[in-house]
């Protein structure tokens, strides 16, 4: 009796998880940054489509996959002050999970952050649930080369980057003086964080 029990919840598993699978032989694909992935056919017409980013819509927040690598700091700094997160594994990734209502479409939207080789990506979406679309795009990307930790340090130090600099803005060091015609800055780089005065 145990052992019929066993069969039919191991062969009642087996069919859910086909069930559930997706078949994503005919998506298109993207290049974005430096990853190849596959696009949704509901989303393979896009509006915008270049190195940085693939946009399927004017609204960004309709589904978008983007390469932030370049702004990495600001992007996920605003990220992290405007919207709830939550660490997440998705398809293998490491991610971070960002969701937020916006009053002005009246539309729960999400944002998932993961990495994929040695570069950052996030996709976009409406609604608040990872589904199994989102899930096959991510599985389209090459696996992260950082660790668990190595991952979620690299974030939590842009974090603490965007706090210092936006803390400095609003001291109002950025900004040059008119007595001195001097500019104080701060650049945030591999060797820590610099500061200096421009002429």
């Amino acid at each position: 009796m145990i052992r019929k029990l066993l069969f039919f919840i191991l062969a009642l598993t087996i069919v859910m998880g086909a069930v559930s699978a997706i078949d994503s032989s005919n998506w298109t694909t993207a290049t974005v940054g430096y990853e190849e992935f596959k696009i949704p056919p509901e989303y393979k017409n896009p509006y915008k489509s270049d190195f940085h980013m693939y946009e399927f819509d004017e609204d960004i927040d309709v589904f978008t996959v983007r390469y932030v690598n370049p702004a990495i700091m600001d992007l996920y700094g605003y990220f992290i002050e405007h919207g709830q997160a939550k660490k997440v594994k998705v398809a293998g990734h490491d991610a971070v999970h960002f969701t937020e209502y916006d009053r002005h479409d009246d539309a729960n939207n999400s944002k998932l952050w993961f990495s994929a080789g040695e570069e950052f990506y996030y996709i976009t979406w409406r609604g608040t649930k990872i589904t199994p679309t989102i899930k096959e795009v991510v599985k389209s990307a090459s696996d992260s080369k950082f660790t668990h930790k190595e991952f979620y340090d690299i974030l939590n130090d842009e974090y603490k980057n965007y706090k210092l600099i936006k803390s400095m803005e609003s001291q109002g060091y950025d900004y040059p003086t008119r007595d001195s015609g001097h500019h104080s800055f701060v650049s945030v780089g591999s060797n820590g964080v610099n500061f200096g005065i421009m002429n």
